[in-house]
């Protein structure tokens, strides 16, 4: 075989992986976030959710996790539209729960010492970043080339 026969990657499909890692990085970070959440209390949209339900709770978002990192390992098209949804639904919680739990709840609940003003900065930077990663989604959408539904 000759050297010039071999098919060599572009330099554009290195560079779209490349854009996917960080973004892979970030939800699987997440989603080990999430897991450590197993056992304790897990707030969603407002409410705090203890015992059973929390555990269904994390373990459907580890579970919804998994499908987006795979999915964005295989630059899949769907993929890009349910993380934009996930991101909308998690910074809509994120708001939900700052505005409407009591402080001294999810305070109590954790077990951590945390001033208000740091809970307040940390949801709400938590909201701008699945509202920055949205943004990222939307102008990397032609990164998602691969139109298949399923992940094989």
């Amino acid at each position: 075989m000759k050297e010039t026969d071999r098919v060599m990657p572009s330099g554009d499909d290195r560079k779209r992986s490349f854009v996917l890692v960080p973004l892979t990085g970030i939800y699987l970070l997440a989603m080990l976030v999430t897991l450590t959440d197993l056992g304790g209390s897990f707030p969603f949209m407002g409410r705090l959710y203890s015992g059973d339900k929390a555990e269904e709770l994390i373990f459907a978002n580890c579970i919804i996790s998994l499908y987006l990192i795979v999915g964005i390992l295989k630059r899949q098209r769907l993929t890009l539209w349910l993380l934009i949804a996930y991101n909308f639904i998690a910074s809509a919680s994120g708001m939900a729960n700052l505005l409407m739990l009591p402080l001294q709840q999810v305070v109590t609940s954790t077990g951590a010492l945390v001033p208000d003003y740091g809970y307040r900065i940390t949801a709400f930077s938590v909201f701008l970043l699945f509202l920055l990663l949205n943004v990222f989604l939307y102008f990397h959408r032609d990164r998602f080339d691969n139109k298949s539904i399923y992940l094989w």
